[in-house]
């Protein structure tokens, strides 16, 4: 009989040792566990950050657009008196395709060229008579006038500061004064912008009562 009960006790002992084991590892697991999940709180707070820095940034752009937007435009050089005269007697006559070209920086014979197509001879020498009274008018000096029949081509000399070309559409073609001086500043000026309606009205009573 006591044979028997010194064999019972070493195996309570030995159960005994694995369980305490077992719940130390799992209390340890759990601790772990819990350090991984407190650390992606630490990125979370860093995330707004982020934000108001990217809020910054779209708000410098904005102003930026609207200093763009602010400025103002570039107003069109105001036309001299002589352009502004030529240009006038130019479509009063009925001259066609009237181009300025800006010579200044260019060319020393003059500031500007001003050129127009005739449909005739006699419209050429109208324009011609018509630009020497408008300027002794005005008492704006002319050096002269450039002109042979036949020739399709004349030219009104106003000084240092302007030349009007007459041409005929041949000789226009030919001569090609626009490609001559491609690195100019050449404007199509419009008759609307010389002529007023009253104007055109007188013109048109006239041509009537011819």
């Amino acid at each position: 009989m006591n044979e028997k009960k010194s064999t019972r006790k070493p195996s309570v002992k030995k159960a005994t040792t694995p369980v305490k084991t077992a719940t130390v590892k799992k209390e340890a697991a759990k601790k772990t566990v819990v350090k991984k999940e407190a650390a992606p709180k630490a990125t979370s707070k860093k995330a707004p950050a982020k934000k108001v820095a990217t809020t910054k940034t779209v708000t410098k752009a904005v102003k930026t657009v609207k200093a763009v937007k602010a400025t103002p435009a570039k107003k069109k050089e105001a036309l001299s008196e002589a352009v502004s005269l030529a240009a006038v007697s130019l479509f009063q006559l009925r001259a066609e395709n009237v181009q300025l070209i800006d010579l200044r920086g260019i060319n020393d014979v003059a500031d500007y060229f001003l050129i127009a197509t005739c449909t005739s001879e006699a419209q050429m020498q109208a324009i011609l008579n018509e630009l020497t009274k408008e300027f002794k008018s005005k008492k704006i000096q002319t050096k002269g006038i450039e002109y042979k029949s036949g020739v399709q081509w004349a030219v009104f000399d106003a000084g240092f500061e302007l030349m009007v070309h007459l041409f005929e559409e041949t000789k226009r073609e030919e001569i090609q004064m626009d490609r001559l001086y491609s690195d100019a500043n050449i404007q199509n000026l419009q008759e609307k912008d010389f002529i007023k309606k009253t104007t055109k009205k007188k013109a048109n009573i006239e041509d009537d009562l011819i």
